[in-house]
């Protein structure tokens, strides 16, 4: 079996990883992956002609613990004869002000601090010690999560000056490294706690298909990644290709599609297009945003308001994707009673939604601006309303309630967009967010009789 360190120089040779001359700032947790990597950089570093740049930071989340992790990297570094940057960031406070999860503000925090340790530095590479049990453990999130290729691939060797040697190395294999070396790695506990989802793969759901259906499970899914990687790379390729012979006309906040081109495309061809475009104009699609997107397309007509305050018409030959701007007049508080059957006009935002009771389709699925419900469950008077702070309901597929401001920031809805959005409530429940999401209470289920369908109309400005 070859060592970690020849695994290691044929990662680097085998994707680009280093140039002779490069300065690298090293990501140092003081945790047996960074330092694995470390000590394999410190080996190779004539070979490759770099020179190298510890960055440790200290997250705030673990008290006295973390303050000895960043004395023990500071340490390391002197010692080392290493130059060595350690500083604090409060990532609770920018988790509060992003309103993200601790595990995505911590990243966050993590990348922007290295990225700025490497600008003062001069340093034109970011190694970090991602190694191939991460890389198990990011596929099966992105395949839980329901991702496609673009998540499936999980995380590549380089990617914007950010560089992963170790990718292709087992945890085990790391481990055994850090003992021939002598070396005492810290243990940071929260990487034992179950609480959240990555430590639950790693910790339940790996060790369960290594026992019980592939002992290579790790090595298997981090070549798939490799494997999908590539391929991702090659469809991303002829989707820029495909957009760019579908192009009217475009600028920072218009993109003006031929119809005909992107209907020509294969559907898989034709749904990286889609996604891709919404994001030339700052915005986004997810999977349902994209399948509304190609349904008005076949059917030559309608339009769909994507995440990030982009809506999307089809009209003719073509396809318009528009973002709104950011400097529109504000939306006032808006409430009124919703007509079942009929059309209830919502002139403060320009829109209108029509109600109707049929019996329940054999397929539920609907675009972003359609919503159907189980007329049976629900009570009270219908309201179409707008958007209120602490308004939470629970959102269709999971277990637990949400706040509409989570939901809206997970969707990438600007500030400025949530007000347009209309809340369909019965009697003090939340049952559709339109365009975002319904309510799971109120799905449509095999004992449904009655639904209740909506449809979000207007709006073509």
């Amino acid at each position: 079996m070859a060592s970690l360190l020849t695994k290691v120089r044929h990662t680097i040779n085998r994707y680009g990883l280093l140039d002779r001359g490069d300065k690298v700032v090293v990501g140092v947790s003081g945790g047996p992956d960074s330092l694995a990597l470390l000590y394999c950089l410190l080996e190779l570093r004539e070979e490759f002609g770099i020179s190298l740049h510890v960055a440790h930071l200290n997250h705030l989340l673990r008290g006295e613990e973390a303050a000895r992790e960043a004395a023990f990297v500071s340490r390391l570094a002197e010692d080392l004869g290493l130059p060595a940057t350690v500083e604090a960031r409060d990532v609770r406070a920018y988790r509060e002000e992003r309103r993200l999860s601790l595990e995505e503000a911590a990243r966050e925090v993590r990348y922007a601090f290295l990225r700025e340790v490497a600008v003062r530095v001069g340093a034109r590479k970011i190694a970090v010690g991602h190694q191939a049990d991460d890389q198990a453990e990011t596929v099966l999130l992105n395949l839980l999560r329901g991702s496609g290729l673009e998540g499936l691939k999980a995380m590549v060797p380089c990617r914007e000056g950010v560089i992963r040697p170790l990718l292709f190395v087992g945890r085990a294999e790391i481990e055994a490294y850090c003992r021939e070396k002598g070396l005492n790695p810290c243990c940071d506990r929260t990487n034992w706690d179950t609480v959240y989802r990555r430590n639950k793969v790693r910790h339940e759901l790996l060790p369960l298909l290594a026992r019980r259906f592939n002992p290579a499970v790790v090595p298997t899914l981090a070549r798939t990644a490799a494997i999908l990687a590539e391929e991702n790379e090659l469809l991303e390729d002829l989707t820029r290709q495909a957009l760019a012979r579908a192009v009217r006309q475009k600028d920072a906040s218009l993109l003006r599609l031929d119809r005909e081109v992107l209907l020509a495309l294969a559907p898989a061809l034709r749904r990286r297009a889609l996604r891709a475009a919404a994001a030339e104009v700052g915005g986004a699609a997810e999977f349902e945003h994209v399948e509304a997107l190609g349904e008005i397309l076949r059917k030559g007509a309608g339009a769909v308001t994507l995440p990030g305050g982009v809506r999307a018409r089809v009209g003719g030959k073509e396809i318009i994707f528009l973002r709104r701007g950011a400097g529109g007049e504000a939306v006032p508080p808006f409430s009124h009673p919703l007509r079942v059957p009929g059309l209830t006009p919502l002139p403060e935002i320009e829109r209108a939604i029509r109600a109707e009771v049929v019996p329940p389709p054999a397929r539920p699925l609907a675009p972003p601006e359609e919503a159907w419900l189980d007329w049976g469950k629900i009570r009270g008077p219908l309201t179409a309303r707008s958007w209120r702070p602490g308004d939470r309901f629970r959102p269709l597929g999971m277990k637990g309630s949400k706040k509409l401001q989570d939901l809206f920031v997970d969707a990438g809805i600007p500030v400025t967009e949530r007000r347009r959005l209309p809340v369909v409530v019965a009697g003090e429940n939340i049952i559709w967010v339109a365009g975002v999401r319904i309510a799971e209470d109120f799905k449509i289920t095999p004992a449904t009789r009655e639904a209740l369908h909506l449809v979000l109309e207007g709006g073509e400005g």
